[in-house]
């Protein structure tokens, strides 16, 4: 009796294994997470993945859920390549292997889903789902019920940007600080080569940095300092510095210019630093011209007087005066030379084209109208015929006598030797 109690219980303990044993396995061959930002404030755009891991997964499926008092869905991604396809309809996805040959053995992305944070109260709880979430291998659906994604609402970050003090031990700095002025201005002696700064921010959790540049001697400088605030936001702080010049320093007295550009026309001759005179051409339509110098020395400055309303024919001089560090002066000169009105003469003479000399030049031809004067007529008297002129025609007669002359005695001299020959 026992010996049967025995064997039932054994029996029964079989069967019971048998039958919980491919669930506990189906169970665990395949899960599922949504997963995001682990902090999150109002306005925040929170990106979540969602994941599969497993052996043997050719498909998976599930619902979206989530409080539209809360967050807006921005949209969603595919993650996972082909031949894998992820379908979105409304709130439900399907994700298959479209060959049925990329199972899933490992924990694989196959989507993105993006949310937009509303301007909820800090501390509000936030909750992002999908039900009835299953995974298939092709044979049997594995239910995976409710995955989701939870997150209270933190405080917003901090956007505190001011510094709570500003010092400078050796400078005095105007106005005073205050954290709402951003500008400020301080001199220092030759000996001062950078400012010594002391900045502190309003907020613990911003950070400041100070652009420290080295000071210029007889010039300004600004020292930037700059918080950032814990949202990233930036505010500037400036002090303008005037340091003093070196007592032994001596001014560049360096005045030469490294050259001369005219906008559009050419300079003549080529510029050359010890040349201070130049042409240059303009026609007449041209009524002004820019014409820039360029010092030698950075710390020269340059000056350009003249070059508009410039008078056609004429020379229009154009002074480039280079004035060095030490105020020495230089004046370079451009002769700018605009041309005369078409048709007109001006100022510039123009050189007359080769004409003949007056033994080269024929008497003009006097026509009868020309030569002809007027004549009272008596009543009943015929009036008298005026007879043209006699012209020259131009031509060269005695030219012609000379060459029949040349011309016999050389037909006399060859008839006479030829009989001379014949004889002989």
């Amino acid at each position: 009796m026992i010996m049967k109690k025995i064997v039932f219980i054994l029996t029964a303990f079989i069967l019971l294994l048998a039958l919980l044993l491919p669930m506990n396995i189906s169970a665990t061959s395949s899960s599922a997470t949504l997963k995001g930002p682990d902090t999150v404030r109002a306005g925040d755009t929170i990106v979540l993945n969602f994941n599969v891991n497993g052996s043997g997964i050719l498909g998976a499926s599930g619902t979206l859920s989530y409080d539209s008092n809360q967050v807006t869905l921005q949209g969603t991604a595919q993650k996972i390549a082909s031949p894998w396809a992820v379908e979105f309809n409304g709130k439900n996805f399907l994700a298959y292997d479209n060959n049925l040959s990329n199972p899933i053995n490992s924990n694989k992305t196959l989507f993105t889903v993006t949310f937009k944070v509303k301007s909820v109260a800090m501390g509000t709880n936030i909750k992002i789902s999908y039900t009835n979430v299953k995974t298939t291998d092709g044979n049997t659906d594995t239910n995976l019920g409710t995955i989701s994604y939870s997150k209270t609402v933190a405080a917003p970050l901090s956007t505190n940007n001011n510094l709570a003090s500003l010092t400078v031990s050796n400078a005095t700095i105007s106005p005073a600080f205050s954290a709402g002025t951003t500008k400020y201005s301080a001199s220092v002696p030759f000996e001062v080569s950078k400012l010594n700064i002391s900045a502190t921010a309003a907020d613990s959790k911003a950070k400041v940095s100070v652009n420290n540049s080295e000071l210029t001697p007889d010039g300004t400088t600004d020292v930037i300092i700059t918080v950032t605030a814990e949202n990233n936001s930036k505010k500037t702080y400036t002090i303008s510095v005037h340091r003093e010049q070196d007592p032994n320093y001596k001014p560049s007295g360096n005045n030469n210019l490294s050259g001369i550009t005219v906008e559009g026309f050419l300079l003549s001759p080529v510029f050359s630093e010890d040349n201070i005179q130049y042409v240059v051409w303009l026609p007449y339509e041209t009524t002004s011209v820019k014409i820039n110098g360029t010092a030698a020395d950075s710390k020269a400055s340059v000056e350009v007087v003249g070059g508009v309303n410039l008078v056609a024919g004429q020379d229009n001089p154009v002074k480039v005066i280079c004035t060095a560090e030490n105020g020495d002066k230089k004046e370079y000169t451009v002769i700018v030379k605009r041309a005369s009105a078409h048709g007109e003469s001006g100022g510039e003479t123009i050189p007359p084209s080769p004409t003949a000399t007056p033994e080269q030049t024929a008497p003009p031809i006097t026509t009868p109208e020309q030569t002809a004067q007027p004549t009272t007529i008596p009543p009943e008297t015929t009036p008298p015929t005026i007879e043209p002129e006699e012209t020259n025609s131009g031509f060269a007669w005695w030219w012609l006598i000379v060459v029949c002359a040349v011309s016999l005695v050389v037909g006399f001299l060859i008839g006479y030797f030829s009989k001379k020959n014949i004889k002989n």
